[in-house]
């Protein structure tokens, strides 16, 4: 993200944005330079050289929980939150409050905006970073599913729609046999029986979910910082694979991919590729009524 703004363009420029109170950050917003990282993503205010505010009602809470919890007990560069909160401003035409997250600016070039510009050398360094990220996530295990301190569970593995909370590995297995059902509805993954992920999720850890090249920055020493956690929560560890694999064509997801891809979920990436009907075209669809076989 560039950095060439002039400071006079920031109002709470000089300011500890810690103590600044949360109304002068909300009144603060309209006049300060915006930003987005791609079109549809969630508005940023720039409202001093050294901080932002992340905002909308599509933002939730549990994205700043996400990233003190890394920031706690990682070594990943990511930017520091500084306030969260959510304000009560929800109608019947707009069902979601309002959140907003005050963070650190990260200063430094997005992978995106790079990334057909470097060598093989430079990519191979950011990959290589990248996935020393993933196996400190890894390292991370939960008993929950879903964002830290709970939450919907958000991204493409769980429709468009979002799904949860989750209560427990249960739930979130019942909830992927729900979707098989629906994908048979339909003819697809026949090959699976009914109920066939349970007990398959025996182990949870943290999960980003969302390893674009839009969500890594490149500082000017070279370091990666990985930002845009609204998607992350506590999966099992193959859900990162899967999720950047769908569809995979470009270097930056194959070269990562490369790095990730484990013989030992091979399975169980298939099967989810199996109701891939059910978590798009289907994805709000239920399954139809069945009459169990009395013997």
């Amino acid at each position: 993200m560039g950095s060439t703004i002039a400071a006079d363009k920031f109002p709470l420029e000089g300011r500890d944005l810690a103590s600044v109170t949360r109304d002068e950050i909300i009144k603060s917003i309209p006049v300060s330079p915006e930003f987005r990282l791609c079109e549809g993503a969630a508005s940023i205010a720039r409202v001093s050289s050294s901080g932002v505010v992340k905002w909308g009602r599509h933002i939730h809470l549990f994205e700043a929980r996400n990233m003190q919890y890394i920031a706690k007990h990682t070594q990943i560069l990511l930017p520091a939150v500084i306030d969260a909160w959510e304000v009560d401003d929800a109608t019947e035409e707009e069902e979601s409050n309002t959140c907003y997250i005050v963070m650190e600016f990260v200063p430094g070039k997005l992978a995106i905006d790079i990334w057909d510009d470097l060598d093989e050398k430079a990519r191979q360094n950011i990959h290589s970073q990248l996935y020393g990220y993933i196996c400190q996530l890894q390292a991370l295990e939960f008993n929950t599913p879903g964002p830290v301190g709970g939450g919907i569970s958000e991204s493409s593995l769980f429709t468009g729609y979002g799904a949860g909370p989750f209560q427990s590995a249960k739930d979130l297995e019942d909830w992927y046999n729900n979707r098989l059902l629906v994908s048979h509805d339909f003819g697809h993954a026949k090959h699976l029986p009914p109920g066939a992920f349970s007990g398959t999720f025996r182990k949870l850890v943290m999960c980003h979910l969302d390893f674009n090249p839009r969500n890594v920055i490149i500082d000017d020493a070279g370091k990666v910082w990985l930002i845009d956690w609204g998607l992350a929560g506590a999966y099992p560890p193959w859900f990162e694979e899967a999720r950047l694999g769908w569809g995979a064509s470009l270097s930056w997801e194959v070269g990562l991919l490369n790095l990730m891809r484990k013989e030992m979920y091979k399975e169980d990436i298939a099967k989810l590729v199996a109701i891939f009907f059910a978590l798009t075209t289907g994805g709000y669809c239920q399954p139809r009524a069945r009459v169990e076989n009395k013997q």
